[in-house]
């Protein structure tokens, strides 16, 4: 209320000012800022475990002169990445920053290793294909055939149906269709498996395989002062959204350096918790958690009596 010269009088119930009950705020105030406290600190003090670490890496081994580079992914970085799509590829600096990139492909043909097995009527052939994006098989040859064919994608015990069809080969009547083998998949496989139907026919008698891929390449801008490795093997990891895409048609109109990769390091994943650290961590913060629901509501119960 206002007292007789205008000023305002506070009664001493509701007075906050007094020494007693400031000191009583301030201590309710501070004990629940070292509740906040202690679960950020243990939240940070989790370790990252190996679903967000990535397993391997590559140098990169450029010219050290600034401009755009690329370079062209191997076997190895299609074996060991962890995403179908390679959507866990990184590029690093020396400052562990990423490095922005995008992805092109070219075609590009390999004559391939193969093995040959007879199972009844049918023949077997073993393509290995070190999780190349492939899409075309030619099997060269001078034997006269038509033969009906399965294909089959192989990543470990998994497969996969790819194509079926019949093949045709007449060397001596060059206008009539080939015997390549075409198909279409977002896998990646170890192998492949071509089964051939001989009926009572005789086993085709091979030459060699030819195996046709999109060749996969990173363009990354090269700052000349620093030193890149490129990573992969990562569980966690998504697509990276990076501004340079937008900007891949002008930049690929010009000359681009190539840049090559060294040889892969492997980087054992991060251990996982223990049974009693995985069971402590929610109870701890539960703990916490009930801890400031109690100093909160003290506070509310004080300032209540205070308000009386």
């Amino acid at each position: 209320m206002n007292n007789k010269k205008g000023g305002v009088f506070l009664s001493k119930q509701g007075d906050f000012n007094s020494p007693r009950q400031t000191t009583e705020f301030k201590t309710l105030i501070m004990m629940l800022q070292i509740a906040t406290i202690l679960v950020s600190f243990f939240l940070l003090a989790t370790p990252v475990y190996a679903e967000s670490s990535f397993q391997y890496s590559k140098p990169i081994q450029t010219n050290n002169l600034a401009g755009y580079k690329f370079i062209v992914l191997d076997k190895d970085v299609y074996a060991h990445s962890n995403q179908p799509q390679l959507q866990d590829v990184r590029i690093f600096d020396d400052k562990e920053q990423e490095v922005p990139y995008f992805q092109d492909s070219s075609i590009a043909a390999t004559t391939t290793p193969y093995s040959t097995t007879q199972d009844g009527n049918d023949t077997v052939i073993t393509i290995v294909v070190n999780h190349l994006n492939g899409f075309r098989l030619e099997l060269r040859t001078d034997d006269t055939f038509e033969r009906n064919y399965v294909l089959y994608g192989m990543s470990g015990k998994a497969k996969w149906y790819l194509s079926e069809g019949t093949l045709v080969n007449h060397p001596l009547e060059p206008s009539l269709p080939k015997k390549d083998i075409n198909w279409t998949s977002t896998n990646r496989f170890d192998e492949l498996k071509l089964v051939i139907h001989n009926r009572d026919n005789q086993p085709i008698n091979l030459k060699s395989v030819r195996f046709s891929y999109d060749l996969d390449r990173l363009v990354f801008k090269d700052l000349g002062n620093s030193h890149y490795r490129l990573a992969y093997g990562n569980t966690a990891s998504g697509s990276p959204q990076y501004d340079v895409t937008d900007y891949k048609t002008i930049i690929t109109r010009e000359p681009l350096t190539q840049a090559t990769l060294g040889a892969e390091v492997s980087t054992p994943p991060l251990p996982q918790p223990p049974d009693n650290q995985k069971n402590f961590k929610p109870l701890f913060i539960i703990a916490i958690s009930a801890l400031a629901l109690l100093l909160m509501s003290g506070i509310g119960l004080s300032i209540r009596k205070k308000q009386r």
